[in-house]
């Protein structure tokens, strides 16, 4: 799944410029957590935009739940808009007519809400294969320093208990140089995220495959929230992550072009 780097607060502003945000509470499912959510929108003009989404959202609020049946995996106890969700424009609609302009507090506004068609989606597709062969790249020269690594579930084989399984599988020299850099928050691409997906394993295949992959899920999220208002994830008809991506992507492509995107972080 992609997921938001930190980013700091900021304002959120229409063609304009505002802060948006909403939630309360600290509500809990089976564990805290953040996530990023696609939600499309019907056109409207930018000045309309952030109360469109706010509506769109609000049926999932855990707090206020009003969809049946209740699914606690569709909830959000609150949601932002962040800079690390800014899309990026094609050159033909770079001035932004249309769209919803965040205000960083260092830097320039970007949109963070926008008409499909003036999303320029490939740059976004070759800005993720560009930062898979990075990580790809990373790891590779870590196993050859440290080589034999095993992965997650050779541990979990071994021990009964988790934890003894997990401080086997971290003790590894080549995983602990992902644990050292994660815990810097400075490494480029080695994160607590990449760590727990178990490098051996994700980063073990082909380079081009996985390059190839990142590429086609490049658009999908955790989530997304159509126009029909329907709440979409991998455990939607237990259709997996692969099947979601694919899914999400159709649906982009068939919305209408002046449908507007936004992609939030929630949390729950």
């Amino acid at each position: 799944m992609d997921g938001f780097r930190d980013s700091p607060p900021a304002r959120i502003e229409t063609g304009v410029r505002l802060g948006v945000s909403a939630g309360a509470g600290e509500g809990l499912r089976s564990a805290i957590v953040q996530f990023v959510t696609t939600v499309f929108l019907p056109a409207s003009p930018p000045e309309q935009a952030p109360a469109a989404l706010t509506a769109a959202l609000a049926p999932f609020d855990a707090n206020d739940y009003q969809r049946e049946p209740y699914d606690p995996r569709a909830t959000w106890d609150r949601w932002n808009l962040v800079p690390a969700g800014a899309l990026p424009l094609r050159p033909a609609h770079a001035e932004g007519a249309g769209a919803v302009f965040l205000q960083p507090e260092d830097g320039d506004p970007v949109p963070v809400i926008a008409p499909l068609a003036a999303v320029d989606f490939d740059a976004m597709r070759a800005e993720a294969r560009q930062y898979a062969a990075g990580t790809w790249d990373a790891w590779a020269e870590v196993s050859r320093a440290h080589p034999g690594a095993l992965p997650r579930a050779h541990f979990d084989r071994l021990h009964a208990d988790s934890g003894a399984a997990q401080g086997a599988y971290l003790l590894q020299p080549a995983v602990q140089t992902v644990a050292q850099a994660a815990a810097t928050q400075r490494h480029p691409y080695f994160s607590f995220n990449l760590l727990l997906a178990d490098p051996v394993t994700l980063l073990g295949g082909d380079r081009e495959a996985y390059v190839d992959q990142a590429g086609d899920q490049a658009l999908a999220t955790y989530a997304y929230v159509t126009l029909e208002g329907d709440w979409c994830t991998e455990y939607t008809a237990e259709r997996g992550w692969a099947a979601h991506a694919r899914a999400l992507a159709a649906y982009l492509d068939a919305a209408p072009p002046d449908a507007l995107i936004a992609r939030v972080r929630c949390h729950a």
